[in-house]
């Protein structure tokens, strides 16, 4: 394991599901992990800092509270995320930019209020989080898709842009993953048991991804 021992890391979403288990990989590893989300995470040794990342302000106030208590910052994982299951036809516009706000505002605002605290310390990077859906899509997806699709091309842009300063920026773009929001997706079908062997069947390995394969990758 890769030895984080005075490093710090940010993790948006960090206090559930995938956000959580790339938080604890690097708190694991000796980092300094600061979860940056509505809510507090359960575990003591993630320390929790409320931001909604689509509000500027609370951004602001992050990264002022990091320069105020670190100087620098090594690790951003632009981590959160919401999926609204709507067909294209019945999604109100509230609905397309609650999605879009959270989803690729929120990645772009961290990643421009990072940049003087990830400039200040070596070796930095950025890993945002995309999904499969932003090269393929599920119906009712739409939004979700398109945020994630906006994820994958910033993050392009974020590398060019960003890499002179040493600083690296990467994508993860996660299939199925064995969490509780993608468990109560597919409570919703009457038969179970078949659409777990559909699931399955899309991916080489023969099982859903787990949480924690994408905090190793982090």
């Amino acid at each position: 394991m890769t030895d984080f021992s005075g490093k710090v890391a940010i993790v948006t979403g960090g206090s559930q599901n995938i956000g959580l288990a790339i938080a604890r990989k690097f708190s694991d590893a000796g980092a300094r992990v600061i979860v940056a989300d509505l809510y507090p995470p359960d575990e003591e040794d993630l320390e929790f800092i409320k931001t909604d990342i689509s509000d500027e302000e609370d951004v602001r106030v992050l990264m002022e509270t990091i320069r105020d208590d670190f100087g620098h910052l090594d690790v951003l994982i632009n981590n959160a995320g919401i999926c609204l299951e709507v067909p294209i036809h019945k999604m109100s516009v509230a609905q397309w930019d609650k999605t879009m706000n959270v989803n690729a505002k929120g990645v772009f605002l961290m990643t421009k209020h990072a940049f003087d605290l990830l400039k200040a310390a070596e070796n930095s990077a950025i890993v945002n989080i995309s999904s499969i859906e932003a090269l393929g899509a599920n119906p009712t997806h739409a939004a979700y898709a398109a945020s994630k699709g906006a994820v994958s091309s910033f993050t392009h842009n974020t590398a060019l842009e960003y890499g002179p300063y040493g600083i690296r920026c990467n994508a993860i773009a996660p299939g199925w993953i064995n969490t509780p929001f993608n468990e109560a997706f597919l409570d919703q079908y009457p038969d179970r048991a078949k659409v777990d062997a559909e699931i399955k069947a899309l991916h080489p390995v023969g099982r859903l991804g787990q949480p924690e394969d994408i905090g190793d990758v982090a």
